[in-house]
């Protein structure tokens, strides 16, 4: 090829020439080789239009080649030496959306529909505007109805007052008499009734009731290889640790500590 603004224009010529062909592969050599004219200085007479133009019809030639991030790069690149290339916008627009880029080849296409607002013109704009519009309707958050979230179960707990310490109660002292049966369904005096969402597989210090130790449990200690202080802290320490390994899905562990 010449290195001249007409050689750039020739090797233009020939790309196109073969991609009208299907000649796909050849036509992004000779549009690669018009550009290493114009990028590598040998010709430094070529206007911003022709090397804008290379890129997106190179471009075009990938997304033919389903090669769509070379597209997408290439389309960039046009935008980059000639920001008003509304064919290269379009054509990113596709290749992002064939990349899953969709929040870019919206504006990318809305771009479009605002630089051709004769309907006549921007057809396959609008046709890929409601592609992109039905992929990110899909990746959109569902609204929960209502009532309880799957997974979970509604159910009705009584719950002591605010002042209540949520320290487990001291077994030392003495068992507490029985109360005679409450005449009325609510909750008893200092304590009010009230309604929670709680997960049904698993939730951190729920507020199960505590069973009295077996006597063999109180002569063996469980789970020997993990090592707790005998203190309130070594308490609060295991329930850290046993929440923490909670959190990052290791449910045995989190159920050992």
């Amino acid at each position: 090829v010449e290195h001249s603004k007409s050689g750039v224009e020739s090797a233009k010529n020939q790309a196109n020439a073969l991609f009208s062909k299907g000649s796909l592969d050849e036509a992004v050599r000779w549009f690669s080789k018009g550009l290493w004219l114009v990028e590598s200085k040998s010709v430094k007479d070529a206007p911003s239009d022709l090397h804008s133009i290379l890129h997106s019809n190179r471009a075009f030639a990938y997304i033919k080649l389903k090669k769509w991030a070379e597209a997408e790069d290439d389309c960039s690149k046009a935008l980059g030496v000639n920001p008003k290339n509304t064919k290269a916008t379009y054509r990113r627009a596709m290749a992002r959306y064939e990349l899953g880029k969709f929040e870019g080849a919206k504006q990318d296409v809305e771009q479009v529909l605002m630089d051709l607002p004769d309907p006549s013109s921007s057809k396959e704009a609008t046709e890929l505007k409601e592609k992109i519009a039905k992929e990110l309707e899909k990746q959109a958050p569902k609204p929960v109805a209502n009532g309880s979230a799957p997974g979970f179960k509604r159910m009705q707990i009584v719950e002591a007052d605010d002042d209540e310490s949520d320290e487990a109660p001291d077994l030392k002292s003495p068992p507490a008499k029985a109360a005679p049966p409450a005449k009325a369904s609510g909750p008893a005096p200092g304590f009010k009734r009230m309604e929670i969402v709680e997960a049904s597989d698993s939730e951190d210090e729920s507020p199960a009731k505590q069973k009295a130790p077996s006597p063999a449990a109180k002569d063996t200690e469980p789970f020997p290889d993990l090592k707790v202080e005998h203190s309130k802290s070594g308490v609060e320490s295991a329930k850290n640790q046993a929440n923490a390994l909670f959190s990052k899905g290791s449910l045995d562990e989190a159920v050992r500590w």
